[in-house]
């Protein structure tokens, strides 16, 4: 309903879908209260300074490069200013509203791409990873890795799992007509990839990666999808667009968004911490002063926008989130890497999918060739989504 192109069916279900958070606002204040008191009762029994450090502990994860990626981001929020202002206007709205932000820039582009042409186009796009990562890829996705259609009683979305013994196993519900789904695939692929190069390579013990890292193969060849479709689709300018539209979006999402939910994670857990009272109007209020700090007058932020905190299931497992916006830094500069310093950046790239979880996640990224304590790769996510953002409006001002 939210990418629906009439705005009125938009406004309806975007209202009427928090109408039910509305109803229930103070029990799930009661409960995201209680489960951050959870996070502290087992931060101070583990003689954790904080819950923070409590959850970072395992990956080996300092604070400081949770504190680098929300100041990284909150000062270079321009970029983002600048793609919602555009948004606006291609719209032609007089005002942005958050149910404004789904609905494609450019409607009615059709990408038609049955199930075996994608898995021949994600050939093409991942050219860059070599002879030995594509035969096993297309080898995967034509043979038996994959439950591809959607069928009655399957569980909808789509995931990648397996065991060590066993081949990857894929589950998706692919759509011919929805180039999102092409997206999907190259994603599931990504970390059934890199699960085959971790089992193929570590002994039972190390082949386990972690989420840190897990996201950053997925979003990889994403990444590389998106610049071979913006080349082979050059010449058609809807597309074109459709397909930056697409990405500056996901980045938008993955990014920006998860970073201003990690910022609250981490404000909310201090506030436990400190036993100062966690109310609704703490919460709702403390939600809000972020919507303005990152989207600043180029949303009008509805009063029910307060109550999205409410909803995000992630805040259920405290300082996961901050790993969505690390991983797709660090894939986008490691795909850079890739393409344009050639061998010696893939062979670096593909030991890293087979280090499994024999070395802390920080340390298999270094081996990578990205350093995620640093401010630059998170510097140069931002700058592709700036780039991509006046490429969009370039190639939109020629429609």
């Amino acid at each position: 309903f939210l990418s629906n192109p009439n705005r009125e069916i938009r406004r309806k279900s975007f209202f009427q879908y928090y109408q039910a958070y509305e109803n229930y606002k103070h029990t799930l204040a009661a409960t995201l209260l209680h489960a951050i008191k959870k996070d502290l009762f087992y931060a101070r029994v583990r003689h954790f300074d904080n819950c923070r450090a409590s959850a970072l502990f395992a990956d080996r994860i300092p604070e400081s490069v949770y504190d680098n990626l929300i100041e990284t981001v909150k000062s270079n929020l321009a970029p983002l200013f600048k793609y919602l202002e555009f948004r606006k206007q291609a719209l032609a709205l007089s005002d942005l509203h958050f149910y404004d932000t789904y609905v494609p820039v450019v409607a009615d582009v059709i990408f038609e791409t049955p199930y075996e042409t994608a898995v021949d186009m994600s050939v093409q796009a991942l050219r860059p990873l070599g002879d030995e990562y594509l035969k096993v890829f297309e080898e995967g996705l034509l043979g038996g890795w994959v439950d591809r259609y959607e069928n009655r009683g399957k569980r909808s979305g789509a995931y990648s799992a397996g065991s060590y013994d066993s081949p990857p196993y894929i589950l998706l519900n692919y759509e011919a007509q929805n180039i999102n789904s092409v997206y999907t695939l190259l994603h599931e692929g990504g970390h059934s990839m890199h699960s085959f190069y971790s089992n193929t390579h570590q002994p039972y013990v190390y082949h386990g990666y972690t989420i840190f890292v897990a996201e950053v193969a997925s979003t990889f060849n994403e990444n590389l999808l998106s610049s071979y479709l913006l080349d082979h689709y050059k010449n058609d300018p809807a597309k074109t667009a459709y397909i930056l539209n697409r990405e500056i979006d996901n980045i938008r999402a993955t990014l920006f968004r998860q970073t201003m939910f990690a910022e609250f994670e981490n404000i909310t857990h201090r506030i436990v911490e400190e036993n100062a009272p966690l109310t609704l109007d703490v919460i709702t209020d403390t939600y809000r002063e972020l919507l303005e700090t990152y989207f600043s007058n180029t949303l009008t932020l509805d009063p029910v926008l307060s109550l999205e905190c409410l909803r995000i299931p992630h805040f259920y497992s405290a300082f996961y989130v901050y790993k969505y916006a690390t991983g797709i830094s660090a894939a986008i500069a490691l795909a850079d890497k890739v393409v344009n310093e050639g061998a010696s950046a893939r062979a670096a790239y593909l030991n890293f999918l087979k280090l499994g979880g024999s070395k802390f996640p920080l340390d298999e990224l270094v081996e990578a060739g990205v350093d995620m304590q640093s401010p630059e790769p998170i510097q140069r996510a931002i700058q592709y989504f700036s780039d991509l953002v006046d490429r969009l409006i370039d190639v939109y001002q020629s429609l």
